[in-house]
């Protein structure tokens, strides 16, 4: 066997500058190379009577390291049972005396990883009884809700030999699975290679943001959806597998799945040659860099706090993505953004205020898409572009968002743009957007109800108020003081008691300004009654709030300089109180922010 020597890296987030494989750069890898045991900071042996009503006790004595091998080696052995309880029904504890001893070993305290390529090398046991595995679990979640990843495993379905690729997750029944499983009869192998189970083979997961893709051999046997694999409600309808999952080696006996122990096949023997984990090299010409927040420029800040990931995403306008773990540092910008080119929109559409939402296991992305060469009015001298606010899914945070059924949210005759989600207390979801002062002259605010799933909108747009329904926004038009006409950046909040309040912008002169008004019905329907002063400092505008990953509520705003006509806008955040009756903006956070 080709070895390597060994290499740990477990320092998550960074890559070793090794191995590399076509576009696949080795993050992780044990080759188990020194004889003895194997390394115990890396591999957490399970141990007692685990699950399955298995036949084995677990213990860590029964893996070892032998000729460039780990070995986990399942012997017949019987002593006293440690756990037995007279009278006790629990299957662990009523068995007076354990019969076989095995090994699982796990690095759920040492590694786990989120994407990536696997592969093992390894050389299965198949005798009766034998229930070899490879598998992967996450963490933060009770089973069957934090996923779990069966790259391989070999066992008997009423008594016929099979090797299964599997994947699962939770439905809303506690420790009840949704199972995606390709169960391959063993002799689909053996009759190609009658020495098939003398010999190593090469099992190897290929996981993507879209799919998880198990391999044999290079043999297909299963891809499985991420599309598909959302929690029920006991997994708070989060997707698992967009999370990292940690790495079980394992030889069971018996049990549910592995039928009648052949004692003649003692001691059993599982060898695995290496385990490596790889993860996407990354082009010099797409290189992304980390950088500091005020160092960002960006429009439009909207920032998106995923608990499944524990990581904030940030976007605006120009459609792209910013990551950070802890809102200081950001790495990016990803281009995130998949429309489809042969729709209004165009090959390159301008994108503007993106927002990043939340809802029922998926994530979507609110935007303003503009194609310049489609002309759709022209009021008072000024040519209207073809502009609308439009919807994009994915499953994941950060993407890619793709098209959904309609093409179409709002009319091709009107331009819309800034839209942004929220659901009403008839259930309902609803996009609320502005309606382009350039053609109406005296801008709206209005919103119009989604599909069920965001996929289309149904009926028609309701205004819910005007730019001229301020207070605080001015501006002069010929020689008069007059209400400004632009409405800019809507977002909606409740407060700690109930109140519905919407932020959006508008001008103060040459001053962007922000302010607030509040819903009298609780409802979109308002009426909306507008708070007479802004409510950030001048030349703060397009504020969106969101909940740090530590509860804590903060507005993302950006400041807005004008640099000989040119527009300087930089990212901000403002800390929030909505525990009253009103939003209250609290200082503005300067230098690093501490959580």
């Amino acid at each position: 066997m080709k070895r390597f020597g060994l290499m740990m890296f477990l320092a998550m987030g960074m890559l070793w500058e090794g191995m590399a494989q076509g576009d696949w750069k080795l993050l992780w890898s044990d080759e188990f190379n020194t004889d003895g045991s194997y390394d115990r900071h890396v591999w957490e042996p399970e141990r007692g009577f685990v699950r399955n009503h298995e036949a084995q006790w677990y213990q860590g004595d029964n893996a070892y390291c032998q000729d460039g091998c780990l070995i986990i080696e399942a012997r017949k052995e019987k002593r006293d049972n440690p756990m037995y309880e007279s009278g006790n029904n629990d299957w662990r504890r009523s068995r007076k005396y354990i019969e076989y001893t095995s090994a699982s070993l796990t690095t759920r305290r040492s590694f786990s990883f989120t994407y990536g390529r696997m592969e093992v090398r390894a050389k299965i046991p198949t005798a009766g009884g034998a229930w070899p595995a490879i598998w992967l679990l996450g963490k933060g979640m009770e089973w069957p809700s934090c996923g779990e990843i069966d790259v391989m495993e070999y066992y008997r379905i009423k008594g016929v030999p099979h090797i299964l690729a599997n994947a699962c997750w939770g439905n809303d029944r506690h420790f009840d699975a949704v199972w995606n499983s390709k169960r391959i009869p063993f002799s689909h192998f053996t009759d190609k290679d009658k020495h098939w189970a003398e010999q190593f083979h090469l099992w190897r997961m290929d996981w993507t943001p879209r799919s998880i893709s198990i391999y044999l051999d290079d043999e297909l046997l299963n891809e499985i959806p991420l599309s598909e694999t959302v929690n029920g409600s006991i997994g708070q309808h989060k997707n698992p597998f967009h999370a990292p999952q940690y790495i079980l080696l394992n030889l069971a006996i018996g049990g549910d799945n592995g039928g009648k122990i052949d004692d003649a096949s003692m001691p059993m023997r599982y060898e695995i040659d290496y385990v490596r984990v790889y993860q996407r090299q990354e082009r010099p010409w797409n290189r992304i860099r980390t950088v500091p927040r005020d160092s960002i420029v960006l429009s439009d800040p909207c920032i998106l706090a995923d608990s499944a990931t524990q990581t904030y995403y940030m976007t605006g306008t120009g459609g792209r993505l910013y990551t950070s773990k802890d809102l200081n540092q950001w790495t990016g910008p990803y281009n995130v953004v998949k429309h489809d080119t042969a729709s209004w929109m165009g090959r390159r559409p301008a994108i503007w205020a993106a927002e990043l939402h939340q809802y029922k296991g998926k994530y979507y992305y609110f935007a303003t898409f503009t194609n310049e060469s489609i002309k759709i009015d022209t009021v008072r001298g000024n040519v209207i572009p073809r502009r609308a606010s439009h919807i994009l899914v994915s499953d994941k945070p950060d993407g890619p968002y793709v098209p959904m059924a309609d093409k179409t949210y709002l009319p091709t005759t009107q331009p819309t743009l800034d839209g942004t989600f929220w659901v009403d207390k008839d259930g309902n979801p609803y996009m609320v957007y502005c309606g382009e002062w350039l053609q109406n002259w005296n801008g709206t605010i209005e919103k119009i109800q989604l599909k069920p799933d965001l996929s289309g909108s149904i009926g028609e747009g309701k205004v819910l108020f005007r730019a001229s329904d301020s207070p605080w926004s001015r501006e002069v038009e010929d020689g008069v003081v007059k209400p400004n006409k632009v409405t800019d950046g809507p977002y909606l909040f409740r407060t700690g008691t109930g109140r519905l309040g919407m932020i959006w912008t508008s001008w103060v002169d040459d001053v962007y300004t922000q302010g607030v008004a509040y819903s009298q019905s609780g409802t979109l329907d308002g009426p909306w009654m507008q708070e007479p002063l802004p409510i950030t400092p001048p030349n703060f505008g397009h504020g969106m709030l969101f909940k740090t990953l530590q509860g804590k509520w903060m507005m993302s705003v950006h400041s807005h300089m004008n640099n000989n006509g040119r527009y300087h806008r930089v990212p901000h955040l403002f800390e929030v109180d909505l525990s009253g009756d009103k939003l209250v903006i609290g200082k503005m956070i300067e230098g690093e922010y501490k959580s």
